[in-house]
């Protein structure tokens, strides 16, 4: 370079991205990156504070990210790393302020300016069916008003989740809460109501109101759809008695939710949401294009796993805009509980799926999105398709177990095992046996596990179970491969757990 750099370069680095920058600084040899760390630390405040020698220095990830969780955040250092991930996506974050133990209040008081800028799109619809009354009772609302009845806050490490004796953890309380974004920055959403078709009120404790003003809109189409969503209300209130209705909402059924037309009710929704979504594609993109791409964090909230799955199911155009504007790192996703199943490749292993509930919600495999699900994905093998998590933004072979404990060990031994030899008589990679045997233990193992088997399997059939007890969160920092696609592996996956 001479004395000085040339106008040239200082215009080249100006106009890149900052994605763009770190995937440069990833390619260099070893020796250059340390040239480069150099440089920085020559450069002075300017050079410090930049986000790639953040990211060189601590590892601060600025590529596509997703936080699996059984809890959401509840450490300060799994909410300091939700910071220095965003602030570092933001090109703010300085490398003082990228250590492991940086300060949670100092972070958010530092930060805040910027914080406050952070968009969310909050999907709720893993509530969409319980009681209006349990919905607001877990949030600390009155069920007629919406009004908050607790002054507590998230965070106050008191031992409870939410705002509250009794209350759960919801991602918009936490994340205005704890970090302090604006609760007008935060959309609650259920996809089930489809907010960019129907203008509908908001429902306390479920959703804000929603008014996309459609003018093309048929009011025939409208009252079918929800003709549709209402049958699978009633199968689940009836399954939800004292004994079950087993058979409500099933295919040729005459209990509760079943439907004239000889289906599922889950099939039936699916159909009529399918050709709702392809009919007002426009609408569905318009909206997208500002509550999925143009937003920070999508952020999915923890319950019902059947419904939230049959959700995703029912509205596969929407879950390809959430893959595809992850992996383009348009924005990140976090979930909870249920919103952490549904991305995984299974969601069997969970006590929620009670008999009669396969029969009545879960969709047809017809109806899935052949740009992100493939043929080893629905074949069968290993995975019944009536298990597949509706929102594929894992590629890897995961089946989820949230809130673990130690009875599950034997099940989760069992199943890893069995991935474990298919990995090994396909690749003809050899699985060291002790990180099988501490798979069940804990998801710290079964990231490694798991990792390992993603990144080199060729039709991996059955899934790593990980195990994630109550407190954990799991990073999962995603690569393109791009040219080096192989065995219908689009992406790279390294899965690790933040403590």
């Amino acid at each position: 370079m001479g004395s000085g750099a040339s106008s040239e370069k200082v215009e080249a680095v100006t106009k890149a991205s900052v994605e763009e920058v770190a995937a440069t600084i990833k390619a260099l040899p070893a020796g250059d990156i340390a040239k480069l760390k150099e440089a920085i630390a020559k450069a002075g405040d300017a050079g410090a504070n930049s986000v790639a020698s953040a990211a060189l220095a601590k590892n601060i990830p600025t590529g596509p990210t997703l936080w699996l969780t059984s809890t959401a955040f509840v450490t300060d250092s799994q909410w300091v790393r939700f910071i220095q991930v965003m602030m570092a996506r933001k090109g703010v974050l300085e490398e003082i302020d990228s250590n492991a133990d940086a300060k949670l209040e100092h972070l958010v008081e530092k930060y805040a300016p910027h914080i406050k800028k952070l968009k969310v799109t909050y999907i709720n619809d893993a509530g969409y069916h319980r009681p209006k009354d349990m919905m607001a009772a877990g949030r600390m609302e009155c069920p007629e008003t919406g009004k908050d009845l607790s002054t507590h806050k998230v965070g106050n490490k008191d031992g409870h989740k939410g705002r509250g004796p009794g209350s759960w953890f919801f991602w918009d309380q936490g994340l205005h809460d704890v970090v302090g974004i604006p609760q007008e920055n935060i959309k609650m959403l259920q996809i089930l109501e489809k907010p960019w078709l129907f203008n509908t009120p908001g429902r306390i404790a479920n959703s804000h109101t929603a008014q996309p003003n459609v003018a093309e809109l048929d009011p025939k189409d409208q009252e079918a759809y929800f003709a549709a969503l209402q049958l699978t209300q009633d199968a689940y209130d009836a399954l939800k008695e004292d004994p079950p209705k087993v058979g409500a909402g099933a295919a040729g059924g005459t209990l509760p939710g079943c439907p004239k037309s000889g289906l599922s009710c889950a099939n039936e929704l699916a159909e009529v949401s399918t050709k709702l979504n392809a009919k007002y594609e426009a609408a569905l993109n318009k909206w997208c294009e500002e509550h999925i791409d143009g937003v920070d964090v999508i952020c999915g909230q923890g319950g019902e796993v059947v419904m939230l799955n049959m959700a995703w199911q029912c509205n596969q155009a929407l879950a390809d805009r959430v893959v595809d504007a992850v992996r383009a790192n348009k924005c990140v996703y976090a979930g909870l509980s249920a919103s952490t199943m549904v991305c995984a490749k299974r969601i069997e292993m969970t006590s929620e799926i009670q008999p009669g509930w396969v029969e009545a919600f879960a969709c047809n495999t017809k109806f899935l999105s052949r740009k992100h699900f493939d043929e080893n994905d629905l074949d069968g093998d290993g995975t019944s398709g009536c298990h597949l998590g509706g929102l594929p933004l894992i590629e890897a072979p995961l089946a989820m177990r949230p809130h673990y404990n130690e009875s599950w060990e034997a099940e989760v031994l069992k199943k890893n095992l069995i991935a474990e030899e298919e990995f090994e008589e396909e690749t003809g990679i050899e699985v060291p046996d002790e990180l099988v045997l501490s798979s069940k233990e804990g998801c710290e193992q079964g990231c490694k596990l798991l990792t390992m088997i993603s990144n080199a399997a060729k039709d991996q059939d059955n899934p790593v179970f990980v195990p994630v007890r109550n407190g954990k969160c799991i990073e999962v920092n995603i690569t393109l491969r791009g040219e080096e696609a192989q065995h219908r592996h689009t992406v790279k996956e390294v899965f690790h757990c933040i403590p």
